[in-house]
C-alpha cells in the first residue's frame, strides 16, 4: 500500500476576506450562472471550460471574492487542492483523504485547477478521482467546481460521460476589447511597480489590438499581460520614461517576426488606396477588383454584418489571370504577413472520407487529436485569406462545411469547438465555364456584367454547385483573358521583381519594349493567361545573371 500523505488544501475564502485574491473584471454573467448552479439541490458542481490563459481561475477567484463580499452571503468553505497530488494513492488513501479533508469540513465548495492534465497523464488518477468525487457527491454539501480547456472537456465527455453529467458546463467566452483593457489596469500596478513607467490608455489599447490581430503571441487576456510586462521591460531598458505606441510595435516585432514597418499602417489610408493598390499589382482585372475593394471597404469600416466573414469571392477565368495572385496580394495589404495566406488545394479533398481533414476527426476516431486542418489554421491566423484552389473539384460534402462559415462566420470542428471565421476573408477559384468567359472577352463582352454572370455562367455554376451554396458569396467574380498590352505589363513587373530579389548582386535589366512585345506576342493564348511570360522573363534574366557573375 503507498504511504498515505496528507492532500495539500487552502482556504480560498480567508484570501477572499483580506482581498489577496485577483480581481476579477466583468464575467458577470458567468458568475450568476455559478451562484445559480451551486444553489441548486440537483447537480449543483460546475464544469469552467476554456482555453488555457482566457480566465478560469481568476473567473472562479472572483466570483469567491464576490459571494463574500455580499451581506446576505450564507457562509461556506470555499477549498482548492491540485489534481495532482492523487498520483500513487490507493484506495484506501482516497477513503482518508474524503475523512481528514472534506468530511470534516462545514458546506463547501472545492475548487480542482488543472484537473483536465491531471486525469490524462495517468489511469490512476482516474481511478481515484472518481473514487474520491463519488464520496462528495453523495454528500449534498460538497460543490465541486472543475476548471478544464476544452480539448480536455471533450476527452472527459468521451471517456467518462456519466462523470460529465453530475455537472453543469459552464464555456467561458472571449471578453470584449474594453474589458481587456481594464485588465491590464488592474494588472498595471503590479507590473509596473520598480519601473514605473507612464503608460497611456492608448498604448494598453495597442497591446490588446496586436493580441486580437496576432494569436501566435496567445490567448488573451493572458498574453495580454505578458506583451504589456515585457513592454514595460523594454521601455526600462531602454531609459524610456513613458510606453508609446513604437515601443509596444518593437516587442511585437520581434515576437512574432513581423517587421516594424508592416505593424502600423494607417488601416484608413490602406482602405482608400485599396483599390489603387490592387490594380497596380493585378494587370487587366479592374472590375473583379472594384468589388472586392468595395466589399472589404465595408466590412472593415463596420458597415457589412460582422457576423460573417470580411468578404467571400468566388473568383472564375482561365488559368494565369491573376486569381491566386489577386488574393496573395489581398493577404500582404490587409494582413501584412505571409502567414495570413492560407492556401487549400481542393483536388485532394475530392473523396467523401478527406471531408474531416478539413475540420477535424469526430471523438473515437483516429486523428481526433490532431484538429482539422482548416480549424487549425482559422484558430491559429483568424485574420486571413482562405484561399480554396479549384473547388469544383472537392466533394460536395464540402460545400455543407462553407455554407455554415459564409452565412455565420464560423466553424464547428470535430473537436466540437466554435472556430470564428469572422476576421478572415475567404476567397474561392473555379475553372466551371472558362470557354464561356473566353468566347465572351472575344465577342467583347464586359467580363463583370451582372446580366452576362446570371444568363452566360450562373446556369454552367448550378450544374456544379447547389444554388444555395453559391448565394451565400458575395460576389461572382470574373477575371479576364489577357490582352497583349497587359502581358506585356506584366512581364515588365516580373523584371522588377526579379530586381528585387537580386539587389545584392546590384543588377538592372532593360528589355527593348519593340523586342519585348514581339516576343510575349508569340507567346499570347487567352488560355494560359501570363505564366508562359513569368516562365520567359525569368528563364532570360536569370541567364544573364549567371552568365555575368560566371565572368
Amino acid at each position: 500500500m503507498a504511504e498515505f500523505k496528507k492532500i495539500p488544501y487552502y482556504s480560498l475564502r480567508a484570501e477572499a476576506l483580506v482581498g489577496t485574491l485577483p480581481t476579477l473584471v466583468g464575467r458577470a454573467e458567468e458568475q450568476e450562472r455559478l451562484t445559480r448552479v451551486i444553489n441548486r439541490r440537483i447537480n449543483n458542481n460546475a464544469l469552467i471550460v476554456g482555453p488555457s490563459g482566457i480566465g478560469k481561475t481568476t473567473l472562479v477567484y472572483g466570483w469567491l471574492k464576490r459571494l463574500s463580499e455580499q451581506e446576505n452571503y450564507v457562509p461556506l468553505q470555499f477549498i482548492q487542492f491540485d489534481a495532482d497530488h492523487l498520483y500513487g494513492i490507493d484506495d484506501a488513501g482516497v477513503g482518508r483523504i474524503y475523512r481528514e479533508a472534506l468530511g470534516t469540513l462545514p458546506p463547501c465548495v472545492l475548487f480542482i485547477d488543472n484537473f483536465g492534465r491531471a486525469i490524462r497523464q495517468s489511469s490512476s488518477v482516474v481511478h481515484q478521482m472518481m473514487r474520491l468525487y463519488d464520496m462528495t457527491f453523495k454528500k449534498p454539501d460538497v460543490r465541486v467546481v472543475i476548471a478544464l480547456q476544452p480539448h480536455e472537456y471533450a476527452w472527459l465527455e468521451r471517456e467518462h460521460p456519466a462523470f460529465v453529467q453530475l455537472f453543469e458546463t459552464i464555456p467561458i467566452k472571449q471578453q470584449t476589447p474594453a474589458e481587456y483593457v481594464r485588465i491590464l489596469e488592474t494588472a498595471l500596478p503590479r507590473l509596473n511597480h520598480e519601473h514605473n513607467i507612464i503608460i497611456p490608455t492608448s498604448s494598453l489599447q495597442e497591446i490588446v489590438s496586436y493580441v486580437e490581430r496576432f494569436p501566435s503571441l496567445g490567448q488573451l487576456p493572458r498574453s495580454a499581460i505578458s506583451l504589456l510586462d515585457e513592454s514595460i521591460a523594454f521601455a526600462a531598458a531602454t531609459g524610456r520614461k513613458e510606453l508609446m505606441g513604437d515601443g509596444v510595435a518593437q516587442v511585437v516585432a520581434s515576437k512574432t517576426g513581423i517587421p516594424i514597418n508592416q505593424l502600423n499602417p494607417d488601416e484608413l489610408e490602406v482602405l482608400k488606396r485599396l483599390e489603387e493598390t490592387l490594380n497596380q499589382r493585378v494587370i487587366h482585372q479592374s472590375g473583379a477588383i472594384t468589388k472586392i475593394a468595395k466589399t472589404l471597404q465595408r466590412a472593415k469600416l463596420g458597415i457589412r454584418n460582422p457576423q460573417k466573414p470580411l468578404g467571400s469571392f468566388l473568383m472564375l477565368g482561365p488559368s494565369g489571370v491573376g486569381k491566386t495572385e489577386t488574393a496573395k496580394m489581398i493577404a500582404e495589404i490587409m494582413f501584412g504577413r505571409s502567414e495570413s495566406f492560407i492556401r487549400f488545394d481542393m483536388s485532394e479533398f475530392a473523396q467523401d472520407h478527406t471531408v474531416q481533414r478539413l475540420i477535424g476527426s469526430p471523438a473515437g476516431y483516429t486523428g481526433y487529436e490532431e484538429g482539422g486542418a482548416l480549424t487549425n489554421a482559422l484558430r491559429a491566423e483568424p485574420h486571413c485569406i482562405i484561399l480554396l484552389d479549384e473547388i469544383e473539384k472537392a466533394h460536395p460534402k464540402i460545400f455543407d462545411i462553407f455554407l455554415q462559415v459564409l452565412d455565420d462566420g464560423r466553424l464547428t470542428s470535430g473537436q466540437n469547438e466554435t472556430v470564428d471565421a469572422c476576421n478572415a476573408i475567404v476567397m474561392a477559384t473555379s475553372n466551371v465555364g472558362v470557354e464561356e468567359i473566353l468566347k465572351g472577352a472575344a465577342a467583347g463582352a464586359d467580363m463583370n456584367d451582372p446580366e452576362f454572370i446570371r444568363e452566360k455562367i450562373l446556369p454552367l455554376l448550378a450544374e456544379t454547385f447547389r444554388l444555395e451554396f453559391l448565394n451565400r458569396f458575395d460576389s461572382i467574380l470574373i477575371f479576364n483573358p489577357l490582352t497583349l498590352p497587359g502581358l506585356v505589363q506584366i512581364a515588365q513587373l516580373e523584371m522588377k521583381k526579379i530586381e528585387k530579389r537580386l539587389a545584392k548582386h546590384h543588377v538592372q535589366f532593360t528589355i527593348d519594349p519593340a523586342v519585348l512585345e514581339e516576343k510575349i506576342k508569340t507567346m499570347t493564348d487567352p488560355r494560359f493567361g501570363a505564366r508562359p511570360v513569368k516562365r520567359f522573363i525569368e528563364e532570360t534574366c536569370e541567364s544573364l545573371l549567371v552568365q555575368s557573375l560566371l565572368k
